[in-house]
């Protein structure tokens, strides 16, 4: 019995032996195939220096450069409307009539009375020359002639004062006639033809003019001494015309505007009260495109361009110490790198520190890696194997 009992523990002795080496070499070869693994591909972009012109964006609002409410500037019926709401119309355009046989009436009247007056002051001339011969052979007194002389000159008061009011009567039958004083687009008219009309009826209508038009915004002196030549030029040269930034729009459905603005127009002095500097560009808006009242994106860009550094913005990443990218050094390796960034260019960014030129950074299979790991670098625009 004792010796069947040996026999048995020799035999799992020996499978206990066995098992063992299986799986040491089982661990081996999983080992030798992790070893054997190829490098994963990522795809990278050399960081690179580019002629980049600096730019800002801020918020604007469409002004036009003449707004004004057209006001009868005589009573009377509202005769005629002479075109349709939302018209574009040119200058001295007859927009509204006003009925006029009244002061037409008045115009004759007045002219009647210019008449009158001077006539009456022809009498008055040849009274005085009359008088005024007596007077010098001594047939009249001193003071008849003194007296055809004021008797003379009150008829030329009436005279002026009859030529004023025919001059008066002139103009309230002009201003019967509501024409355009610059060309525009008129607004909704607010009276119909028949209703009374005149100074204290309120505005007949808007008439806006949309070419050229202006957009106001507001910035910090900051601010526009960053957007041009990043805060090289001081405050005189900026008010400089040769100096002044290119001005671009954003329309509120993110397209942007074909034509370019200039800036006419720098407040001479920063408001206390919200640390900004009033600035005015304007738009010739051949096509009429920006309308008073909407606010758009004023996007300020230098008129010199500065060599920058930049990378691809696929390629930047972000924690909570700050943006960083995934560099690939000389030895094939992945890295981590923390970069401080300038302001975004096209599809890339603009980068302050972090990176020199030539570096590569990870822009495509950033999931598959992790610094320190080996990686196959493969540059953007060829196939990654």
């Amino acid at each position: 019995m004792f010796s069947i009992k040996v026999l048995f523990g020799a035999k799992r002795a020996g499978s206990f032996v066995c098992l063992t080496a299986l799986a040491l070499a089982a661990c081996d070869s999983q080992e030798n195939t992790a070893a054997q693994a190829p490098a994963p591909s990522v795809m990278v972009s050399a960081a690179r220096t580019e002629d980049v012109r600096r730019s800002a964006d801020f918020v604007g609002q469409v002004q036009a450069v003449d707004d004004i409410q057209l006001v009868a500037r005589v009573s009377g019926f509202l005769e005629s409307k002479n075109v349709e709401d939302g018209a574009k119309v040119d200058k001295d355009t007859l927009l509204f009539t006003i009925e006029k046989a009244p002061y037409q009436a008045e115009l004759l009247s007045a002219k009647a009375d210019q008449a009158k007056a001077e006539a009456d002051d022809a009498l008055k001339i040849a009274d005085l020359e009359r008088d005024k011969d007596l007077y010098e052979k001594g047939h009249v007194s001193k003071a008849k002639y003194e007296a055809t002389l004021a008797s003379k000159e009150q008829a030329d008061a009436v005279v002026e004062a009859s030529k004023a009011a025919v001059t008066q009567a002139e103009l309230n039958l002009s201003y019967t006639d509501i024409k355009a004083p610059f060309p525009g687009q008129i607004g909704k008219t607010n009276f119909s033809v028949g209703d009374v009309v005149g100074p204290s009826s309120g505005s007949l209508a808007r008439l806006v003019r949309l070419s050229p038009i202006y957009v106001s915004f507001s910035l910090s002196e900051q601010d526009y001494l960053t957007a041009v030549k990043g805060g090289a030029l001081s405050p005189e040269e900026i008010r400089s015309t040769k100096q002044r930034p290119n001005v671009g729009l954003v329309l509120p459905n993110g397209v942007k505007l074909e034509e370019t603005g200039e800036i006419v127009f720098i407040d001479n002095a920063v408001d206390p009260k919200t640390g900004t500097i009033s600035l005015r560009a304007r738009f010739e808006n051949e096509r009429s495109v920006l309308v008073p009242g909407t606010f758009v994106t004023v996007v300020l860009e230098a008129t010199e361009a500065q060599q920058e550094l930049v990378i691809p913005q696929a390629a930047v990443q972000r924690d909570q110490r700050g943006a960083f990218v995934l560099a690939v050094n000389d030895q094939e390796m992945v890295e981590q790198r923390y970069v401080e960034l300038g302001d975004q260019y096209q599809t890339d960014y603009v980068v302050q520190e972090g990176l020199q030129p030539g570096e590569r950074v990870i822009v495509q299979g950033l999931q598959k890696v992790r610094p320190g790991v080996p990686v196959n670098a493969v540059v953007a625009g060829k196939p990654v194997e």
